[in-house]
């Protein structure tokens, strides 16, 4: 351990990380994904080039059906346990036959060769052979002291996270509302099952698991500290609606409800991430209890953590269950109008049809023509929809529920075109008080917002834009107080805060009252009047970053947008001419190397965008290198490096370029505030 401390104002003020998923990893061992131990080898090149901070994404365990359904890192199954995919074998050969060794090499050869990952093949591979390996050592693993300790300390979630797993194979669903007799956990389920030989087998395999993961992320954590490299992970905001913590803690969740984020630069119709929102009232009622202990587990292996989605401890966009996409949710907590508001305001609520002109789909014959044109009236209207009269139409029942209208046998324009028949509303009712309403968002772009007149128009766009931007912003704030200073607290790990998105008023204030560092990406300005964020007045207490993994890379945004490129190169670089395409590795440079001249505390660059300075590391193929895009829900998250860590380590081009940025700008060691 060195004297390294990753703190604001410390005696390194300025630090320069790089981010990258483990998964993403590639060295000679692995077994067709990054792991764990990985994260040692990366370390290595980050000390020869000067990076002293590495930045992950969760590492929770996802697993629920073995497909690529699990893939995405924000759907975990435990917030505490960790993901079996990231273990190394190679430490469990010995404990294989000869006959297994050898099934296990050719398997890893197979899946090296792969560009990308093979989500599937690699879970199942991994799981069977580490099942061989604990037949061999089981009958002697509780007689070792570590293991026992290690369960002994962990049992508040470990029992129930085995016994979950159990459930799941026995009944061959991850639902657990599905599973008879065993809908809620309770300490008795775990003790029953214990009873039984094959039961117990299979859970003690469990904590063999998280026993050897936890070892193998504690020798990579700690050998980073050896270097003076600091670990940053990753909180999601949300766990899995079907997760261990759901079915152990249901009272700390609101099962039947979704998060996810209005419209914004990543989706126009919203995000639906399929999460639970929190039950908060419960959580605070235990004094945030599992909150901390979800840090405190985190600060066993991190020193600095990225809070996924800060603003959802303001508030959340809260969807039905029904939902598909985003555009039917609402802030909650928020404070909604009431319908004599609504009436002082000027809107004759009740007299123009109340809740069925107002909360019910807006259809008429004009409505159904501008949406699926004139030659699909008939059969949308025959199929979809009910006469109600006065030229008026209702959704049929059975076709209201968007997952309904998600799994149909039509073409994608047909069902678009549904879901925003159910969208075309003016308010949406409270989801815990039907007495409250709030505009839908983007209401203005509304069919239903067209048929009224100038004035009603107006007023209905004041109220829209007052509930988003001004009524709730101290109610908002007063939330998050509640919640955000009994986390920070809990551990030493440095929080930082991922505030993109529509952000209240209020944000950066409570964030810098509490020292959490709030994220930069320069493409994406907080003032929509600017074009990009400026990087020469940043405040201290900030991440500054190239990219995100739910953004393109440099080289992508570069050619996505010939004329935003075009102005950026000329505007903001000052360089003259054409901007070139595609982009070349000095732009890059001098990209990054904004970005390391500003005041910013922390200056992370994603390993891809960094691959850019050197041709050595650059890759043709500019889409091959995106980690993931909110817009698709069914995103594959299967991105690999290029290249194995083992040569990475000889790209002297690319180690010189970014120790020489490093050395030349604020990043540099001899630097201070």
């Amino acid at each position: 351990m060195t004297d390294f401390s990753l703190k604001p104002y410390g005696h390194k003020p300025y630090h320069v990380g790089t981010a990258i998923p483990v998964f993403s990893l590639k060295s000679e061992n692995d077994f067709g994904i990054g792991q764990f131990s990985d994260i040692k080898q990366l370390a290595d090149f980050c000390q020869q080039s000067g990076i002293d901070l590495i930045q992950l994404l969760p590492v929770n365990d996802t697993t629920s059906t073995k497909t690529w359904k699990d893939s995405s890192p924000y759907t975990a199954i435990s917030v505490f346990a960790l993901h079996p995919i990231y273990l190394d074998l190679e430490p469990l050969l010995h404990l294989m036959s000869k006959k297994d060794q050898q099934d296990y090499q050719k398997e890893k050869q197979r899946l090296n060769t792969l560009e990308d990952l093979n989500y599937e093949d690699v879970i199942t591979g991994k799981l069977k052979f580490a099942r061989l390996a604990f037949d061999n050592v089981k009958k002697a693993l509780w007689v070792d002291k570590d293991f026992q300790a290690f369960v002994s300390q962990r049992r508040s979630w470990l029992e129930a996270y085995a016994v979950f797993n159990y459930l799941m194979d026995k009944f061959n669903t991850y639902k657990f509302d599905e599973w008879k007799g065993y809908k809620r956990y309770s300490q008795g389920v775990f003790e029953e099952l214990c009873q039984d030989s094959k039961a117990k087998d299979f859970i003690d395999f469990q904590f063999y698991l998280q026993f050897l993961l936890h070892q193998q992320l504690l020798e990579a954590s700690d050998y980073c500290h050896s270097l003076g490299i600091a670990l940053k992970g990753d909180i999601a905001i949300g766990v899995g609606r079907y997760s261990v913590d759901a079915w152990e803690n249901p009272d700390l969740f609101n099962l039947d409800m979704q998060a996810g984020a209005p419209p914004d630069a990543f989706s126009t119709t919203g995000q639906n991430w399929e999460l639970p929102t929190y039950n908060w009232s419960a959580i605070e009622a235990n004094d945030f209890q599992w909150w901390k202990d979800r840090l405190k587990t985190m600060a066993t292996y991190f020193d600095a953590f990225r809070l996924d989605h800060i603003l959802g401890f303001f508030r959340i966009w809260e969807i039905p269950e029904t939902s598909v996409r985003g555009l039917l949710g609402h802030f909650a907590p928020a404070k909604g109008f009431t319908i004599e508001e609504i009436e002082y305001f000027g809107i004759p609520y009740r007299s123009w049809g109340g809740d069925v002109r107002f909360t019910q789909p807006f259809i008429k014959d004009w409505v159904i023509d501008r949406i699926f044109g004139r030659d699909n009236r008939d059969i949308v209207i025959q199929s979809y929809l009910n006469y109600i009269g006065f030229e008026n139409y209702e959704i049929k029942p059975e076709y209201r529920d968007q997952r309904v209208l998600l799994e149909l046998d039509v073409d994608e324009d047909i069902r678009q075109g549904l879901y925003q028949l159910t969208e075309n509303v003016i308010f949406v009712k409270d989801h815990a008080n039907p007495n409250l309403y709030h505009p839908r968002i983007e209401l203005m772009d509304t069919i239903s917002f067209a048929e009224f007149g100038y004035d009603v128009q107006q007023t209905l766009r004041w109220m829209h834009d007052d509930y988003y931007y001004n009524r709730n912003n101290h109610f908002w704030k007063e939330k998050a107080l509640k919640k955000l200073p009994a986390l920070i607290a809990s551990t030493d790990m440095l929080a930082c805060g991922e505030d993109l998105g529509m952000v209240p008023a209020t944000v950066p204030e409570v964030m810098d009252q509490l020292s959490i560092l709030s994220l930069i990406v320069e493409r994406m300005p907080s003032d929509p009047s600017q074009f990009v964020q400026d990087l020469d007045n940043l405040d201290y207490l900030c991440v500054a970053t190239s990219s995100t993994h739910d953004t393109a890379t440099l080289r992508q945004w570069w050619e996505e947008d010939y004329e935003a490129s075009q102005t950026y190169y000329n505007n903001v670089l000052h360089w003259h001419g054409p901007a070139p395409h595609p982009v070349n590795k000095e732009v890059i440079h001098e990209i990054i190397r904004r970005h390391f001249d500003s005041k910013a505390m922390l200056v992370i660059i994603p390993l891809q965008d960094f691959f850019a300075l050197a041709s050595e590391t650059t890759v043709d193929d500019i889409d091959s290198e995106r980690i993931n895009d909110p817009s698709n829900p069914l995103n594959n998250w299967n991105y690999r490096i290029h290249l194995p860590l083992e040569e990475l380590l000889e790209k002297t081009e690319l180690i010189g370029q970014i120790t020489d940025l490093i050395k030349n700008t604020r990043r540099s060691q001899d630097q201070v505030i």
